[in-house]
Parts: structure tokens; C-alpha cells; sequence
């Protein structure tokens, strides 16, 4: 670690540890004192405003009652009035915080208004309030403080909350029919509690600060009771004469305030560089002199907790030319990126090897620096298009943004932002440099942060899974953009993926990554014609699904009918008089571009999107449009399997816990030793063992998790399963095994599934139906081997031509209008 870095972190140390001390022994002070003064504190002992001596170590007050022992006795009020003013302001705030974010509407507009007229009123007007309405004194002071912090907190944790009701694991709890109780207390509030206890923090500082304000204005304890403020009210006049019956409380209330705003301080999370090591003198290479090597890593060897994350990596980047980096989740790929620009995730050690980028070593480097040469020569793009541009900022003050960060005269902006548009094919006139993020599609949003990140015509751009995220049609255009890019020279790049077929057309080299090695490296053609590793065997065999699409169509009568169906958000249209069905133990498929209605269509059925209107039937009873107007029953035979398997279990519950909850809530008639009995035979089903169920999420791998979702939708033992593009975000091995195993679900179980995907090869490997949604309307529907070999459709025949083109036998026959 470099010098200034490691005096840095060690002086934050020194200080959290200093301020928590002094912190701790002013605490117990105050709450002990009482039984340490040396007299009682209404004592008088000798004439008013005696000097120090005596009885009196410090000295009389007012009264002639002594200091040290009224200062001993008057911290206690003060640290228990600003805690429970505190704890209820937490306690009302939290609840009234949730619910609004929870419900919505009228819930949430009445608590926004209560919040908006109680911040509209001075904390002090507020204050004096609440204490002449409910009286003087420890007690009154304490609620009137609760008051004062309640609208703030209630602020905090609605944000908070909203950010939480996002993830696919809250979804998913609605849609089988948890109360909100449940909702709030088990699968918000645990991930919300990190976010309080830093916030509690720092308004512990505000409460102690407003309860010592209230009894120096009289409205806390009343004499002659002992009160660190009220001493300073009462021996205000007597200043001149006996200096210490001020400072010594002034002194306390100080100290108290100070090191607990310090260690708030000092925990806040830092950014941490690796450590700086003394290499062997560079001897530059050709192509570094003339600049053509924009990235050389050698050697590089990190570990994390004793296990080894990237072990010996040589990677050489030259300008002008795309390398992907192609490999299982967990492989090393994210970590090896990010370490091309001098950054290691938490825990992350660098154990050997060399990064330098533009010529320069990243790993070590001081702050200053790093961050000055990745503003020159890097770019980075995210993976989601959902979250990668802020959702407050207008398309032209985004660029800008990348190009002020940078140093770009403001003058230049304008014609850098528009020729950076232009780049990646985006309108450059003023109506679209005035849209924000929501009004535009997720292919929108991926080429405009593409276009931030070329803005500054950087000398390496680094993609993480730009594709992943987008419809096949979408995902084709932007890897074109990227193809275009690279041909007329532009920027070293270094793509990251998880599918082979995505891109073979546009990298000229892949390296595939596995355990944190490089198993192989060549280029595209290569590796398909005659793959040398196991993992890059797996990855081509993958890569190719079978020619022909499996035919499994199920028998009997509709497990799930949909007529006429149509739906609305925010004032629009977004489904169309949608007619569905699947049969028992069969398999529909809906595909389409993004923005089609897919995932809406798919939050309909499960009740979570209840403004359409149409009908809906789970075998031969209606379903109504919410999940809170559902029976029990109708909730345990349709599950809802969230997309995103990083998401969709609560990282705070172990896998057991998660699995169990279905079985609390459908079977209750099961004990704990038979519900972990089940839960352990449900695992086993899906291809996980007993030593899963003591795992936390964030402990599995993304297939892992992604079992451990249908485990939990299984323990209802139901009849339909809703699946919400569950290979997206899998590796192509990993989202293989997953499909075959909800083929086998299906013929085991007889189960039907309805698989949202915007993927046409899963619809392939699964057989059954398809059908095209786009628009809002469904184009067209059929088994999957007629649509695939002779769609009808334009939408579908653009969906089919843009599969990625992967050397070796076509994926299937098919033969395009």
C-alpha cells in the first residue's frame, strides 16, 4: 500500500478507535455518575459561586451545591432523553416510512403532506409546540425532539424503502400473497437496517444537540434537579465569578457531541488501492512506444480470503482491436476488467503480476494520479441500461458530464456531445438531447452511455455484458455500433460476456476465463472450428443449440387461459387485447423486442399489476386482477420466478429460510422437522444438496441461485410457473442445465410454464408454443417449430435474423418471408 494511502487509512483507524472511546467513557460517565457523585446534587455546601477547594473540587454553583457532583448527575438525562427520542422517532418514522412506500397512493400522499407540513415549521417553533402542549420537563423534551426528527426519518426510509421494493425478492413475495406486515418487517426492514444505523448515527448528534438546547431554555428538568443544559441556563449570570459551573457541562455536552460525530465519520466506508509493490524497471515494447498497446496485464494474481480469484492472467490489448473475456459466473472476468483500471472489489488482494494501462502502472498508484490517467485514456460502460445513466439528468447534461470530469473546455461541449451521438447512430438535435433516462429504450440507454464513454475518445473502453440486458434485435445493433467503432479505429476494448455466440462477430479475440485462468485464448473462427479446452468446449456446445426444436405441446385443457386482456401504466396502453393459453403440462413461450409488454404481461398474471382488465383463468376459475383479491389457493398453484437470480433471494435470509417460507404459508400443517425435511428434498430436486440450506444467496453461484428460487416456487406445489427471463443473466453452460431442468419440472411434475424471454433459442430448446409480443399485441403465435422455420411475421423475422451468427452448423433450419 502507498505511503499516503496507508497513513490515511491507518489515521481514519486511529480516529474511529480514539472517538469510540472517548465516546464510550462519556456514556458511561453519564449513565454511572449519579452513583459517583460525591454528593447529592442539591447538596448546598457552601456560599454561591465558591471557588475550588474543599468539598468542592470544582466549585460551587448558584445554589452553592457542587459542580462535579451536579455534572456527574446531569449527564444521564441527557443521553436517555436523546435515545428515546431517537428510538421513537425511528420506531413512528420507520413504520410511516415503509407503508408509504409500500402502498402508495393515498397511504403515501397523506404521509408525504403530514412530513411536508411538519418541515415547513422551524425545528424550534416545532419544538416549543409540542412542549407546551404536553408540558415541561425529561419527558416532554423527549417526545418534542421525536417530533423534530420524525419527518426526516420518515424521508429517509421511504427512499429507502422505494430503492428496496425494486428487487425481484419483495416482487416475489407479493405475488404469492404475503401480508404487508411480512413484506415490511422480514423482507424489507433486514436490508434496510445498515441504512438506519448509519443515518441513527448521525441524527443521535442532532437529538443530544436539540434535548441540551431545550433545557438550556428551560424546557427540560426543572430545578433543582440536575441537567447538564439547565447548569449552563442557571449559572450563565455567574460566569466572571465561577467560570467552571459553565464549562465543565459545556464541556461535556462538547465532548459528547464531538466524538460521536467523529466515529460516524470515520465509519463511513473509504475506498481502499492495493497495495504498492516495488517491481522490476519496464522495459517498454515496441508497440507501448508508438502507443498501439493500450493495455498489457502480466502475471496477475489476486486473492480474496485465501481463495484465488484470477491466478497468472497475461492480457495484451492493443488499440483498435475488441478481446472478450468469455466465462462462466465467477470465472474472474469483472475482477480482471476492473483491475485494468487499477481497482480491486473489497477483500480483493493482489498477490502478484503487473497492470498498465497507457504505458503506466494502475496497480498502486496513488489516488490523485489513478483517477487523472483512467480520465485520459478509460471508459467504462455498465451492464444494466436500467440504472447506468442518472435517472435526473437529460441526455446532453450526462455527456457533459463525462466531458467536464475530463477537463473539456465548456465551449467544446456542445459539438463533442453531438458528434458523440452521432457515433453510435443517435438523433444529435435538441428534442432528443432534452430526454431523460425514462423516455428512452433500453437500446437508447445503452448507446447513449456508449457514447459518454466515447466521448473523450478514450484509448480503452471496457463493456461489462453490454448485450446482456437487450432484446436479440437490440443486442445485434449495438454489437454492430461496436463493430463499426473498431473498424474505423477506434478504441482498445475489452468486452466482458457470458455468451460465446454474442460475441464471435465482433471480437477478434477471446479469452476464456475459468477458476481465474485463462484456459484459452485465439481468435473467434478458431476457437469454434477447434476449441482446445473443456471450458471452451463448453462454452461452443452451448453456443449451438440443437437444429431441431423439441416438440412438447401438453395434453388436456388450459392450465392457464388468458382473453382480451389488456392493461395500462401511467396513463398508457401497454397490453393489447392479449388471448393465451397453455395446457397442462406444456410450455408457452413469449418473446418479443423490449418495450414489447413482456414482463408486464407476465406481472398481470401473477396479480402484481392489477390495472387490466380482460379475463384470466387458472384452470377453470377466474382469477381477479390483484394477488391481495386472490384466494389462498389460486396463490399456491401459480409462482412467480423473478428474472434476475442476483436479485430474487434476500441476500439477509439463509437458502432454508427462503425455502421454508412457502411451506409456512401453503402447508402449515408441516412441523419444523418436516418442513426442513421438505426443504432439503425440494433442494435435492433441483440439483442442490442438504449444504446449501445453510448458505446465504450471496454464498452461491448465479445457477445456484437461480435453483434455489425454483426450489422456493415448488415448495407451494403448483400448476403453473411464471418465469421471467431466467437465463438472462446465466452464463450459456449454466442457463443450459437451467432449462433442462425446467423441461424435466415440466414432464416430472406436469407442471405448465409461461417463460418470458426476449432469448429466441430458449423457446427452442423447451418446445411447446410461441408467442411474438411486441406493441402491446401479440403478432403472432403457433408451435415453436412452424414460428421458427416459417414465421409470419416481420417482428418475428427480425427477432430470428438478429440470433448471433456463431460459426459451425445453424442453431435450425429455418426459412425467413
Amino acid at each position: 500500500m502507498s505511503r499516503s494511502r496507508s497513513g490515511v487509512w491507518l489515521r481514519r483507524r486511529a480516529g474511529a478507535v480514539t472517538a469510540a472511546t472517548v465516546l464510550a467513557v462519556v456514556v458511561l460517565l453519564a449513565l454511572l455518575g449519579p452513583w459517583l457523585a460525591p454528593h447529592a446534587p442539591g447538596a448546598v455546601l457552601d456560599m454561591p459561586y465558591a471557588p475550588t477547594g474543599g468539598d468542592a473540587p470544582l466549585g460551587t454553583d448558584h445554589l452553592g451545591s457542587d459542580v462535579l457532583s451536579r455534572f456527574l448527575a446531569g449527564g444521564r438525562p441527557l443521553v436517555l432523553s436523546a435515545v428515546g427520542a431517537l428510538a421513537v422517532a425511528y420506531l413512528l418514522g420507520a413504520g410511516l416510512g415503509m407503508a408509504a412506500a409500500l402502498r402508495g397512493k393515498a397511504v403515501d400522499t397523506a404521509v408525504l403532506r403530514l412530513v411536508d407540513v411538519l418541515l415547513s415549521l422551524p425545528s424550534f417553533l416545532l419544538l416549543s409546540v409540542v412542549v407546551v402542549a404536553v408540558g415541561r420537563g425529561n419527558g416532554g423534551v423527549a417526545l418534542a425532539t421525536a417530533v423534530v426528527l420524525f419527518p426526516e426519518v420518515v424521508r429517509v426510509v421511504r427512499a429507502a424503502t422505494l430503492q428496496a421494493l425494486q428487487h425481484d425478492y419483495v416482487e416475489a413475495a407479493v405475488a404469492r400473497g404475503e401480508s404487508t406486515r411480512y413484506v415490511l418487517v422480514r423482507e424489507v426492514l433486514p436490508n434496510l437496517l445498515p441504512v438506519l444505523a448509519a443515518d441513527a448515527g448521525v441524527r443521535f448528534v442532532g437529538a443530544a444537540f436539540t434535548v441540551a438546547t431545550a433545557a438550556f431554555l428551560g424546557y427540560g428538568a426543572q430545578p433543582p434537579a440536575a441537567d447538564w443544559g439547565l447548569m449552563i441556563l442557571e449559572n450563565r449570570d455567574g460566569l466572571a465569578l465561577q467560570p467552571l459551573a459553565v464549562l465543565v457541562p459545556a464541556t461535556g455536552i462538547l465532548v459528547l457531541l464531538l466524538s460521536a460525530n467523529l466515529l460516524v465519520d470515520a465509519l463511513l466506508p473509504t475506498a481502499r488501492t492495493p497495495p504498492r509493490r516495488r517491481s522490476a524497471p519496464h522495459t517498454a515494447t515496441a508497440a507501448e512506444e508508438t502507443g498501439a498497446l493500450v493495455l498489457r496485464i502480466r502475471d496477475l494474481t489476486v486473492d480474496a480470503d485465501g481463495r484465488r480469484v484470477l491466478d497468472g492472467v497475461d492480457l495484451d490489448v492493443p488499440r483498435g482491436r475488441v478481446l472478450a473475456l468469455v466465462g462462466p459466473s465467477g470465472s474472474g472476468k469483472t475482477t480482471l476488467a476492473l483491475a485494468a483500471f487499477g481497482e480491486l472489489g473489497p477483500g480483493l488482494t493482489p498477490v502478484s503480476g503487473e497492470v498498465r494501462l497507457a504505458g503506466r502502472s494502475v496497480l498502486g498508484l496513488r489516488p490523485r494520479r489513478l483517477r487523472s490517467l483512467r480520465a485520459r485514456h478509460a471508459a467504462y460502460v455498465p451492464q444494466d441500461p436500467r440504472t447506468s445513466l442518472a435517472p435526473t439528468l437529460r441526455v446532453g447534461a450526462h455527456i457533459g458530464e463525462f466531458l467536464r470530469a475530463r477537463g473539456v473546455p465548456r465551449a467544446e461541449r456542445p459539438d463533442r456531445i453531438r458528434a458523440a451521438l452521432r457515433t453510435v447512430h443517435l438523433p444529435d438535435d435538441d428534442a432528443f438531447l432534452r430526454r431523460r433516462p425514462h423516455e428512452l429504450s433500453g437500446g437508447q440507454r445503452q448507446r447513449v452511455a456508449l457514447a459518454a464513454a466515447l466521448a473523450h475518445d478514450p484509448d480503452l473502453l471496457v463493456l461489462d455484458e453490454p448485450a446482456s440486458a437487450l432484446d436479440p434485435v437490440t443486442a445485434a445493433a449495438l454489437l454492430a455500433e461496436l463493430a463499426r467503432i473498431r473498424d474505423q479505429g477506434g478504441p482498445a476494448v475489452l468486452l466482458i460476456a457470458h455468451d460465446l455466440a454474442h460475441v464471435a462477430a465482433v471480437a477478434d479475440e477471446i479469452a476464456v476465463l475459468e477458476d481465474g485462468r485463462v484456459a484459452e485464448r485465439g481468435p473467434a473462427e478458431q476457437l469454434f472450428a477447434a476449441p482446445a479446452s473443456e471450458p471452451a468446449r463448453r462454452l461452443v456446445v452451448a453456443a449451438r443449440p440443437a437444429r431441431t426444436p423439441r416438440i412438447s405441446l401438453g395434453t388436456g385443457d388450459p392450465a392457464l387461459s388468458v382473453r382480451g386482456l389488456s392493461a395500462q401504466r401511467g396513463g398508457c396502453t401497454v397490453l393489447d387485447g392479449i388471448g393465451l393459453e397453455v395446457p397442462a403440462g406444456g410450455c408457452l413461450s413469449v418473446v418479443g423486442p423490449s418495450g414489447g409488454g413482456k414482463t408486464t404481461l407476465l406481472r398481470c398474471l401473477a396479480g402484481v399489476h392489477p390495472a387490466w382488465t380482460g379475463e384470466l383463468r387458472l384452470g377453470e376459475r377466474p382469477l381477479p386482477p390483484g394477488v391481495r383479491s386472490r384466494p389462498r389457493e389460486d396463490l399456491r398453484r401459480l409462482q412467480l420466478v423473478p428474472q434476475d437470480p442476483y436479485d430474487s433471494l434476500n441476500p439477509r435470509h439463509t437458502v432454508e429460510r427462503i425455502v421454508a417460507r412457502p411451506l409456512h404459508l401453503f402447508r402449515p400443517a408441516l412441523d419444523a422437522e418436516a418442513r426442513r425435511a421438505e426443504v432439503h428434498r425440494l433442494l435435492e430436486r433441483v440439483g442442490l444438496t442438504a449444504a446449501h440450506a445453510e448458505l446465504r444467496p450471496g454464498q452461491l453461484s448465479g445457477g445456484q441461485r437461480q435453483r434455489a428460487a425454483l426450489a422456493r416456487a415448488l415448495a407451494a406445489e403448483p400448476r403453473v410457473l411464471l418465469c421471467d427471463e431466467a437465463t438472462s443473466a446465466l452464463d450459456a453452460p449454466t442457463a443450459a442445465t437451467v432449462l433442462t431442468l425446467l423441461d424435466e419440472l415440466r414432464r416430472d411434475l406436469g407442471l405448465a410454464l409461461v417463460v418470458v424471454t426476449h432469448d429466441m433459442t430458449v423457446p427452442v430448446r423447451l418446445g411447446g408454443h410461441l408467442a411474438v409480443l411486441a406493441d402491446g399485441r401479440i403478432r403472432e403465435s403457433g408451435p415453436v417449430e412452424r414460428v421458427v422455420t416459417a414465421p409470419a411475421d416481420e417482428v418475428t423475422a427480425r427477432l430470428l435474423s438478429a440470433l448471433p451468427k456463431v460459426p459451425g452448423p445453424a442453431p435450425y433450419e429455418r426459412t425467413l418471408p
